[in-house]
């Protein structure tokens, strides 16, 4: 009887971890884009960050995308070689340089990599970055949805990618966050034009086959959103590529909906708000199974 209680409580708990993010997840009031490719707006994208190293050779080098007060998500890669708690955390930043008026910073206490991260296929390219002090979310600083174990994706759902890389190498960043859109791509086809096998069951492509805006150097980490109903959810985490907006070469990303039970098991209290997405955005459920 009380191994039974036990149980229940656990699952109380773990549900309402889920629904107190769920209530402020993923909503972005300054956020009407329709079309992409241009600078964002400022509180566009309130979840995303800047990972910086600190000194004269530092500045940005990822991206990422914060998931509760505590915690930021972003990729394996960023953190594969050191892992640095001297980096910076930068939210509410909307340019590089210049007056950020809605801007923090936070330091990094953990870095935890998935455990199968490999650094050669960039399968399991997932991290979390437990932050030194919580943050307080306002307009411009916000948790994102996470899309939930059993989301599902259609060929064609259009999705939006973020971030500070270079717009089109060589030509470096023009230090103003950039959104553009990007379709989801079929798997097989883009696991043909990225190369056979390249492609797991733990990674999901977006982009124009004909080139066209993409993700590039200092993107990676960075968030792939979809929106539903009045929510985002991030469904990628930018990843790897062939090259920079080249024609038939996707962006590639990591499927965050593969990792709801990775995440969940480090981050043991307020956990994110998972969504599952389901028939191209037409019916979205929480993880509770409740309808949105």
């Amino acid at each position: 009887m009380l191994r039974f209680q036990c149980v229940v409580l656990a699952l109380v708990l773990y549900l309402t971890g889920c629904l107190s993010q769920l209530n402020v997840c993923g909503r972005a009031p300054f956020n009407t884009r329709i079309v992409g490719g241009h600078d964002a707006s400022e509180g566009s994208w309130p979840w995303q960050v800047s990972l910086q190293r600190p000194g004269k050779r530092g500045g940005h080098f990822c991206g990422g995308s914060l998931i509760n007060k505590d915690w930021v998500l972003t990729s394996a890669s960023c953190f594969s070689r050191k892992r640095n708690s001297a980096v910076i955390v930068y939210l509410g930043k909307q340019t590089l340089n210049g007056s950020n008026p809605n801007q923090i910073t936070r330091r990094i206490k953990k870095v935890i990599l998935h455990p199968n991260y490999n650094s050669t296929t960039k399968n399991n390219d997932i991290a979390l970055l437990r932050l030194q002090a919580s943050v307080t979310f306002s307009d411009y600083i916000r948790p994102v949805c996470l899309a939930g174990q059993g989301s599902s994706f259609f060929d064609g759902t259009i999705s939006w990618i973020t971030g500070w890389g270079s717009i089109n190498l060589p030509v470096p960043s023009s230090g103003v966050l950039q959104e553009t859109m990007a379709p989801i791509v079929n798997p097989y086809l883009c696991d043909y034009l990225t190369g056979p096998g390249s492609i797991t069951a733990n990674m999901i492509c977006a982009g124009y086959l004909h080139g066209g805006p993409d993700t590039c150097q200092g993107d990676f980490g960075g968030p792939m959103v979809t929106k539903l109903g009045a929510a985002w959810i991030q469904t990628g985490i930018t990843s790897w590529d062939k090259g920079c907006a080249q024609h038939s070469s996707p962006g590639v990303y990591t499927l965050v909906s593969q990792y709801q039970i990775w995440i969940s098991s480090i981050i043991k209290e307020n956990l994110p708000g998972f969504v599952r997405y389901e028939h191209g955005g037409l019916t979205g459920r929480r993880t509770d199974g409740s309808r949105r």
